[in-house]
């Protein structure tokens, strides 16, 4: 029951876009969700209509009641929190699939915001997991490239492990004192990284299941691109800040969609930091010299920089880079409204993956870092040339 259930779900996603129902994948359940979330950034395989619509899954799940989430409060909260705790709002800042946020008032007048699980996901969430990678198994069996070109059990992996991370919601203070570490770690030698601020988390009112945060009294970059409002120089220090994580450092915010970054007019703060994703610095190093050297327009280098990031060398690569040559035929010419860098990411790794070429295992994360990036870039600036402006900064990552 459950295998057809997913079946169903992905004729959705990859079926015509009328057919595509937000509210009855929600109805599906937290993995569903997640999938379809990792299906929303990824324009280039399902097209703008579809991703558009995949999109709601980011900001608008259907929010308990106030009873159901003061329920789960007084459930849940320690007696340090019940103590101190004056005001609680009955309608939501923000509802996602796992949780859903409330303002509070402290008793010193602190403004606070009370994050809280839903109902328990575990078992069922873990259940479906099971059934999905065994139609993955049998999708497998019966077309073995789809290991090449989708990773499908490596990706649900991926999905598996964050989420499990996300349901506990101390790992996002755990996760927000790596990140403040990392960039404590350079900001003498990079001050800009001073503009990365982190809500301050209340360790001694949290759980596992209520996480207490202070309040950010600034919009996300997601609404700011709404309303035209976050330029594309907030853009380039955005990429610049993130970039010193994900090139440099090689451990970076797992989930960097605009919803979970602030920004208050100089200052960028990150939520949500539960998964910091880890991966070998010389990938994602690597991945930056293949975009400084598409910036530069130099595609020879660009298509050698692709070629070692693989683990598996290509006896004869001539083929690869000519294909590689014909790919990238007018893309310095574009700017970013006419040309989509994850489409061109997407199909570079596609036809990389068809001609022999193997990448590590956990690339992803990096891949919809860019994606997330490149996503903000058309929103705010479609009339730049984003690569060449990027460029500027390889040296902060080195």
């Amino acid at each position: 029951m459950r295998s057809w259930r997913y079946i169903q779900l992905f004729r959705m996603i990859f079926g015509p876009a009328d057919q595509l129902d937000p509210k009855k994948i929600e109805s599906m359940g937290l993995l569903a969700v997640k999938i379809a979330q990792m299906y929303a950034i990824r324009a280039d395989l399902l097209g703008q209509e579809k991703t558009a619509k995949l999109q709601c899954f980011y900001e608008q799940a259907t929010p308990m009641s106030s009873a159901e989430f003061m329920a789960i409060v007084k459930k849940e909260a320690p007696s340090a929190f019940i103590e101190n705790i004056v005001e609680i709002d009955s309608v939501p800042l923000a509802v996602a699939s796992l949780g859903q946020v409330h303002r509070g008032l402290l008793r010193d007048g602190t403004a606070v915001v009370i994050k809280v699980l839903r109902q328990d996901h575990a078992e069922s969430f873990q259940k479906d997991v099971a059934a999905v990678r065994f139609l993955a198994k049998t999708a497998l069996f019966f077309y073995p490239p789809l290991q090449r070109l989708a990773d499908p059990i490596g990706t649900l992996e991926t999905i598996r492990r964050t989420t499990v991370t996300e349901m506990n919601l101390l790992a996002e203070w755990d996760g927000t004192e790596k990140l403040k570490e990392l960039r404590d770690s350079r900001i003498k030698e990079l001050p800009h990284l001073a503009l990365l601020k982190f809500p301050r988390d209340y360790r001694e009112y949290s759980t596992d299941k209520i996480l207490v945060s202070e309040f950010v009294d600034a919009p996300t970059v997601r609404k700011l691109l709404q309303e035209k409002k976050f330029t594309y120089e907030n853009l380039l220090m955005l990429f610049r800040i993130h970039g010193y994580f994900l090139f440099f450092q090689g451990e970076f915010h797992g989930d960097f969609h605009p919803g979970n970054i602030f920004f208050d007019g100089e200052n960028f703060l990150f939520i949500d930091n539960a998964n910091v994703e880890k991966v070998p610095v010389a990938f994602s190093r690597g991945l930056l010299d293949f975009m400084v050297c598409l910036g530069k327009k130099d595609y020879t280098n660009a298509a050698r920089a692709i070629e070692a990031l693989s683990v598996k060398t290509l006896p004869s690569p001539e083929k690869f880079r000519r294909k590689f040559d014909e790919l990238y035929a007018e893309f310095g010419q574009r700017r970013i409204g006419e040309q989509s860098l994850t489409t061109q990411m997407m199909k570079t790794i596609r036809m990389a993956v068809e001609e022999g070429l193997q990448f590590p295992e956990g690339a992803f994360p990096v891949i919809k870092s860019l994606m997330y990036l490149d996503g903000m870039a058309l929103a705010c600036a479609p009339d730049k040339f984003l690569l060449d402006d990027v460029a500027q900064y390889a040296a902060d990552f080195r």
